[in-house]
């Protein structure tokens, strides 16, 4: 792992963008994972901030949802659907045949599961994977557990996922998950976890340790060659 370690969110922001702008120059139809919430915010926000001053920035680049909450109300705005909507695939002009995604509301999640599963080995491996990590240690929705998915999947929520404030507050609250595996996510060529926000210390702290565990899931990163992980120095 490459740890880098910036003074604040913008800061880290702006270390993510540089990364990724180097990879899409090399390759301008790469596949991208993008991944919802606001700790990777600010690298989209630069991104489509440079696409205004290049046009031709993104133009080619593929891209694939990381996960999706399942259960929620119909016409929910939590998804992560809309939240990678709003802050990449529409400012940035990723038009549907360029994006693999799951559907939240989705009447067969195995199903739809599934299917990402099969067009993830027809199109992949990821060439960036941009990750959070959760106060649990969790990537994408892969929880905490004795054993872990390498693929594409259906995953039962952790209680500290389902008591996170914004999750508590929701009149029908996600039942499940649907996410990206542990062994696709380990495939990907590069991948970037950004730690920021509250409550993040502890989970980054446990990740120094460099031990491996599937109760720390985080952990499993250590096993890949290509990790840069953005600090947010504030949060440590």
């Amino acid at each position: 792992m490459n740890f880098h370690y910036l003074p604040d969110f913008d800061e880290m922001s702006r270390k993510g963008f540089e990364i990724v702008k180097a990879e899409i120059e090399q390759k301008p139809d790469l596949l991208f994972c993008v991944a919802s919430g606001g700790s990777p915010s600010g690298l989209y926000a630069e991104m489509v901030a440079q696409q205004k001053h290049d046009p031709e920035f993104c133009t080619s680049l593929r891209v694939v949802k990381l996960d999706e909450w399942g259960g929620l109300e119909p016409g929910s705005t939590f998804t992560s659907e809309f939240d990678v909507q709003g802050k990449f695939i529409l400012p940035l002009g990723i038009s549907p045949d360029r994006y693999l995604t799951i559907d939240p509301f989705t009447n067969d999640p195995a199903a739809a599961c599934a299917e990402m599963k099969a067009q993830l080995r027809e199109t992949g491996p990821v060439d960036i994977c941009i990750l959070g990590i959760g106060v649990n240690g969790h990537i994408a929705l892969n929880e905490p557990a004795e054993g872990l998915e390498p693929g594409y999947h259906v995953g039962e929520l952790a209680a500290t996922s389902l008591n996170h404030g914004m999750i508590k507050s929701l009149k029908q609250p996600p039942t499940f998950g649907m996410t990206m595996g542990v062994g696709e996510i380990l495939s990907s060529k590069k991948i970037i976890l950004f730690i920021s926000g509250s409550g993040k210390k502890d989970a980054f702290e446990q990740l120094l340790k460099e031990e491996v565990r599937t109760q720390f899931p985080a952990s499993l990163l250590w096993l890949h060659p290509n990790v840069d992980v953005l600090i947010d120095q504030r949060v440590v």
